[in-house]
């Protein structure tokens, strides 16, 4: 999986790469590192937990935006004539979709099953298997973000070409521009996860094809600082159409004397934009390759 930042092998030697080499052996009983995280993997650590607790806060707070009154009159809809709150399906399906696949992407780290905690060759059987199963859930989620992703952009078109609440152009803006290509290198990285790791090119092993799958680690995380950067396109041109501002009569030298004016609506988004970031920032330090210090 291309989130686990495993060590690969040499298709000559089998021997580890170099970083790997500098890991200690695993315990071949419990498949654990026998050695204690340095300082920058406690970091890491303790990244991967305010990451995942983030997860559940954005879907919480893209709840209580697209329930707010300025969007749309507040709440979700698939009716036609109603295409404000059937817009409001796209915001809610992909923070859904970003926070679990958050937790898919630091799946290998809190379960102990990356490179940080075991090491290629003195994994054990049971560690094997473990590691065979956080693999399968890791895939299962990305295809589920794949379909709520999909569902996501109908919800758009839908609401775009509604006859009964009048037609607006399709892909006009940089958010539409980006997210489409983003939508797209992440089907083309399930695909090829799918079809190289999953046991339909010969083998469900990551050495089966080490460089691809160093590709696929480094895209991977890639991908997911893109979605990040998506998605807050997407909260600023939103913010844009709810007029996310306020009148002054005279140079507003100090603003956060003026924050009370911003619309509600705006400060919520504006909290769901900070906490995506945040996400994406603790992520992929998370994910970041470093040496034991």
């Amino acid at each position: 999986s291309h989130f686990d930042a495993q060590p690969t092998m040499s298709s000559e030697d089998g021997e580890q790469d170099d970083w790997a080499a500098t890991q200690t052996a695993t315990d071949v009983g419990t498949g654990e590192s026998s050695r204690s995280p340095g300082f920058l993997q406690n970091l890491q650590s303790a990244s991967s937990t305010i990451s995942l607790i983030l997860s559940p806060v954005a879907i919480i707070l893209v709840s209580l935006w697209v329930s707010n009154e300025s969007m749309g009159g507040g709440g979700v809809s698939w009716s036609e004539g109603d295409a404000k709150r059937v817009f409001n399906w796209h915001p809610v399906l992909m923070i859904v979709a970003y926070a679990i696949m958050n937790i898919a992407a630091l799946i290998f780290r809190v379960s102990g099953t990356s490179s940080y905690q075991t090491s290629t060759r003195g994994i054990s059987e049971a560690g094997t298997k473990r590691r065979g199963t956080i693999k399968a859930i890791h895939g299962y989620v990305w295809v589920a973000c794949f379909l709520i992703g999909m569902v996501a952009m109908l919800a758009v078109v839908k609401s775009h070409n509604d006859a009964v609440s009048g037609y607006i152009a399709n892909l006009y803006s940089l958010h539409s521009w980006v997210g489409v290509l983003v939508m797209s290198l992440y089907t083309l990285q399930l695909f090829v996860g799918i079809f190289a790791f999953g046991g339909l090119m010969g083998g469900t092993s990551r050495f089966a094809v080490p460089s691809l799958m160093e590709i696929h680690k480094y895209s991977g995380a890639v991908l997911h600082l893109l979605i990040t950067a998506t998605i807050l396109l997407g909260i600023q041109e939103k913010e844009g159409f709810l007029q996310c501002w306020y009148e002054v009569t005279e140079a507003d030298l100090i603003p956060i004397q003026n924050y009370g004016k911003i619309p509600s609506a705006c400060k919520i988004s504006h909290g769901l934009g900070l906490v995506v970031l945040l996400m994406g920032v603790f992520t992929s330090f998370a994910l970041a390759r470093f040496p034991v210090l």
